[in-house]
C-alpha cells in the first residue's frame, strides 16, 4: 500500500505542471499533508542530492523530471543479494520456484544467497503461498525442500505479473540491466516481435507489445528449465483448430515464430504453444486496419453501443457519442472481448495516472463495464482494461470539448483590456472572449453570462467574486501565458471531473 501510494503521487505530480500545493494533494489523493511530506522524503531518499520532488514554502510540491528519469534507469541495475529489500527477495524466490515448477527445491539453495533465519525463511513461505494463491498455484515445504504445483497457464501467469511490472511501458525496458530477464533471450524475443510487426505489416503497440514480449519470454524460461516438465503434452480441440482456421494469417505466423522458437531452444515444441501465440496475436492490436463502421461485426457493434450508451447517460458526457469514438472503441473491443474469452490480462502501467487525471470518468466507465459483463455474461473487466477504455472516452472529450468562456478586465473597459483580448485571441484560440470590460461593470456582467469560465484581469478583483480569476499583465507575458495555460487546463479538467 505505502509503494501504491508513492506511485500515486509521483503520477498526480506527472501530470501537472509547476508546484501543486500540499493541502490540495492531501484532498485529492486523500492523506494528511504529514503523510504527503513524509511520502516525499522517502521518495527522494532514493535520489540524494538530487530530489525528485521539489518543494518550496508557499508554493507547494513539483516533480523534477530529469531526476525521476534517471532514478527509473538506475533502478534497473542489479543489486547484491544480501541488500535486496524484502519485497525484492520474495519476488526472487517466487520467479525461482515459479521458473522450476513442479521440480523440488532445496530450500537452502533457494535462500541461501539471502543470510536470512529460518523463521524469516517461514514467513516468506507463508507470505508466498498467500500471494500465489489468486493464481490457483500451491506452495509445498517437506522435508527441506519447497516447490509450486498448477497449471501451467496459471504459472506462466504468475511469472507474467511479476515479470511486467509497474514502471514497464516500453520493450525496451527488458533490455536494460535487469535481475528479472536475460539480454540474450530477451534480444531473440524482440526479433521475434519485429518479425511478427514485418509480417502484419505494423507496429505492436503499448500494452500489447509488452504482453507478446512476456509470453515469448516465460515460454523460453519455462522450455530452458524444466522442458519435459512443461504441461503441455494435451492435443487440440477441433474447436481450437477451427478458430485458428478463421485468420490464417495470423495462424501462420503463429508457427512460424513457434518453428523459430523451437530452433532457438533445440526442442520441439507441441501444437498447443501454436495456439497460446494465436490467442495472444488475436486479443493484441496488431493489425494496421482499422475497422470499418460498416465491417464491425454484430456482437463488437452490440457491446461498443453498450457502452457509449452507458457512459453518455452521464450528463456530463451526453455529447460524446460519434462514429469517431464508435470506431476507436469498436476497435478496442473486438481484441478485448478475445482476451476476456481467452483469460488474457494485460498490464496497464499508466493506470494510476489516468484514474488521477479523469476520476469521474473513469468511474463512469467502471461502472458501464460492470453492467456490461452483466449483460453479456463476460468475464469480469478489470481496472487495467477499464483504464485502457477511459482513454478513448477522455480522447473523444478533449476532442469535443466547447471553448473556455473568457471576460476581460480592465480599469476603464477599454486601452489596456483591448489590448489584453486581441493578445489572448491571437495566443489562445480555445478562449471564447464574451466580453471587454470595466471593474465597475463586473458584477452585472457576470449576472449576464452565467456560462462564463474565467476571468483575465489587468487589475486586483474583489475576492468575493466566485469565478475563477487570473491577474496578468496587459502585455501577456511569458510568464502569464504558462499560468493561464495552467488555470484553463485546471478548468478543463474540473469540466471533465465534476
Amino acid at each position: 500500500m505505502k509503494e501504491q501510494f508513492k506511485q500515486s503521487l509521483i503520477a498526480y505530480l506527472l501530470n501537472h505542471h509547476g508546484y501543486v500545493a500540499g493541502s490540495k494533494l492531501s484532498t485529492i489523493l486523500h492523506v494528511s499533508t504529514k503523510t504527503i511530506v513524509r511520502n516525499v522524503k522517502k521518495i527522494n531518499a532514493e535520489s540524494p542530492g538530487e530530489p525528485i520532488i521539489e518543494s518550496k514554502r508557499g508554493r507547494g510540491y513539483r516533480l523534477n523530471y530529469q531526476n525521476y528519469l534517471k532514478v527509473k534507469h538506475d533502478a534497473g541495475t542489479p543489486h547484491n543479494a544480501s541488500n535486496l529489500s524484502t519485497v525484492e527477495r520474495r519476488n526472487e524466490v517466487i520467479k525461482k520456484l515459479l521458473i522450476t515448477s513442479p521440480e523440488k527445491q532445496q530450500v537452502r539453495a533457494v535462500f541461501g544467497k539471502f543470510f536470512v533465519s529460518d523463521s524469516v525463511i517461514s514467513s516468506d513461505i507463508k507470505i508466498i503461498r498467500t500471494m500465489l494463491a489468486k493464481y490457483h498455484l500451491t506452495v509445498h515445504r517437506k522435508n527441506e525442500y519447497v516447490w509450486i504445483d498448477g497449471k501451467e497457464l496459471d504459472i506462466r501467469n504468475a511469472i507474467n505479473s511479476l515479470l511486467v511490472s509497474d514502471d514497464v511501458i516500453s520493450i525496451s525496458h527488458f533490455l536494460q540491466e535487469n535481475q528479472y530477464v536475460r539480454k540474450r533471450d530477451a534480444s531473440f524475443v524482440i526479433r521475434q516481435l519485429g518479425f511478427i510487426e514485418e509480417q502484419m505489416d505494423s507496429d505492436i503497440p503499448y500494452p500489447y507489445n509488452v504482453n507478446l514480449f512476456s509470453h515469448l519470454y516465460v515460454l523460453i524460461e519455462r522450455y530452458q528449465n524444466v522442458g519435459s516438465l512443461v504441461e503441455s503434452d494435451f492435443a487440440l480441440t477441433d474447436t481450437e483448430k477451427e478458430a485458428m482456421q478463421s485468420h490464417p494469417q495470423m495462424f501462420k505466423i503463429s508457427q512460424q515464430v513457434v518453428s523459430n522458437l523451437s530452433r532457438y531452444l533445440n526442442t520441439e515444441l507441441p501444437p498447443i504453444e501454436v495456439y497460446y501465440l494465436y490467442q495472444y496475436l488475436t486479443s493484441s492490436r496488431v493489425n494496421n486496419t482499422a475497422i470499418s463502421v460498416n465491417d464491425v461485426s454484430d456482437n463488437v457493434r452490440a457491446v461498443t453501443d453498450f457502452l457509449i450508451d452507458k457512459v453518455t447517460q452521464d450528463p456530463q458526457y451526453r455529447y460524446l457519442n460519434s462514429n469517431e469514438l464508435f470506431t476507436n472503441l469498436a476497435n478496442h473491443i473486438k481484441p478485448l472481448l478475445n482476451r476476456l474469452e481467452n483469460n488474457i490480462k494485460v498490464k496497464n502501467n499508466l493506470l494510476g495516472q489516468i484514474s488521477l487525471e479523469y476520476p469521474h470518468l473513469f468511474k463512469v466507465v467502471q461502472e458501464a463495464t460492470a453492467e456490461l459483463s452483466k449483460r453479456y455474461d463476460l468475464n469480469k473487466i478489470d481496472d487495467e482494461e477499464v483504464g485502457f477504455i477511459t482513454v478513448y472516452f477522455a480522447q473523444a472529450a478533449e476532442n469535443k470539448r466547447p471553448p473556455i468562456n473568457v471576460i476581460a478586465v480592465c480599469t476603464t473597459g477599454f486601452g489596456t483590456a483591448q489590448l489584453l483580448k486581441a493578445k489572448l485571441e491571437k495566443r489562445f484560440s480555445e478562449l471564447n472572449i464574451i466580453d471587454v470590460v470595466s471593474s465597475r461593470e463586473l458584477a452585472d456582467k457576470i449576472d449576464q453570462y452565467p456560462s462564463l469560465d474565467l476571468i483575465v484581469s489587468t487589475i486586483e478583483l474583489p475576492k468575493t467574486i466566485k469565478v475563477p480569476t487570473l491577474i496578468v499583465s496587459a502585455i501577456l507575458t511569458l510568464e502569464d501565458q504558462e499560468r493561464l495555460d495552467q488555470k484553463v487546463d485546471k478548468i478543463r479538467k474540473k469540466m471533465l471531473n465534476s
